[in-house]
């Protein structure tokens, strides 16, 4: 492709996304509008170019524009709010209205209440139930109860993997699936457009899940590894792993591999929400221990890594990291070579 020639995204930018800018064009009432909204042209033409390698330089500089502007944003955007940050990580598939995916909104809609800016990896499941918490953090348990049953009316995502072929053609009976999965989620933001606020840092990388409309702040990047990166380096006053698989468990040891290597900086605390799971389906335990323990850090192990079933107890521990949120952030920052980002 030509530089000149027209993007479905803009390369620099100064400011992280909103969700409706992202959304633009999305009608509840017509499922063909999922085609035209920038989120989803975005994802098709980074399929079109090659997605993680692309085809071409200008491909390529452009993607990388985009991000680098993204990410500039972004820390400008936590920087400016001045407030704590923390994440929740968890599989893309829990269904809404599950056990854990109330827990998980219940928990965010907490430490908002907190004064905590709540992040995620801003796709569906888990992450979703992140920014319902949030943008209900000054809404009342019965308000709460009826958002999750009717997000649940269309409960579990569709199988979206193929919405997109390798080839970049896109299997428009799948974009009607997804689009009535998103419908009740776009009508519960219109409710409440003055909800609280949250950043989703999700990817395009994954682009066939789609984006949860109930975030309010989004930084999306084309690389998911700058994705990972800087949404583990970000939430330095603790991140909560709920239940996932292969993408929350890459989460956890990328996380370990941050506070390991973390200079002088902060050890962000490790929460790991439902026992059973952390202990039997993914046993992790035993596994940083090792790490940790037999390595220097017991002492940040035993206090600030936690598996635990008591919403409770996740947060007071991160509440009580909340002190000195400024200088921790630039502390982890400077350890991961990332400090002239916030000037």
């Amino acid at each position: 492709m030509n530089v000149d020639e027209d993007l479905p995204f803009q390369p620099i930018r100064s400011h992280v996304y909103e969700s409706q800018e992202l959304m633009r064009g999305f009608d509840v009432a017509d499922p063909g509008s999922h085609l035209r909204i920038p989120d989803f042209l975005t994802y098709v033409y980074f399929v079109q170019n090659g997605r993680a390698a692309p085809k071409t330089r200008d491909a390529g500089m452009m993607e990388a524009l985009h991000d680098n502007s993204i990410l500039r944003a972004m820390w400008k955007f936590i920087s400016d709010r001045k407030q704590p940050t923390a994440a929740i990580m968890g599989g893309h598939k829990e269904p809404r209205g599950s056990k854990t995916y109330v827990a998980v909104a219940e928990m965010a809609r907490r430490l908002t209440k907190e004064g905590f800016l709540m992040a995620s990896g801003g796709g569906p499941g888990a992450m979703e139930a992140v920014h319902l918490g949030a943008l209900l953090a000054r809404e009342d348990d019965q308000t709460m109860r009826e958002a999750i049953v009717h997000l649940a009316t269309q409960a579990s995502l569709p199988n979206s993997i193929n919405i997109v072929d390798a080839a970049g053609n896109v299997d428009e009976a799948v974009v009607q699936l997804v689009h009535r999965w998103a419908v009740p989620a776009v009508e519960l933001l219109e409710r409440h457009r003055n909800g609280g606020v949250s950043l989703a840092v999700p990817t395009w990388h994954y682009g066939h899940e789609p984006l949860t409309p109930l975030a309010t702040h989004v930084a999306k990047y084309f690389l998911n590894s700058i994705r990972e990166d800087v949404l583990l380096a970000l939430a330095v006053n603790g991140i909560i792993f709920a239940p996932g698989k292969a993408g929350t468990l890459q989460e956890v040891f990328q996380d370990a591999a941050q506070n390991y290597y973390r200079g002088d900086g902060p050890f962000s605390p490790m929460i790991f929400f439902d026992r059973t799971f952390w202990h039997e389906t993914l046993p992790v335990e035993n596994l940083l221990e090792a790490l940790f323990v037999k390595n220097g850090h017991g002492d940040e192990f035993k206090k600030k890594v936690r598996f635990t079933d008591d919403i409770e107890e996740v947060v007071e521990l991160l509440v009580a990291q909340k002190a000195g949120s400024d200088a921790r952030l630039l502390s982890r920052m400077e350890t991961l070579g990332m400090s002239d980002l916030l000037v």
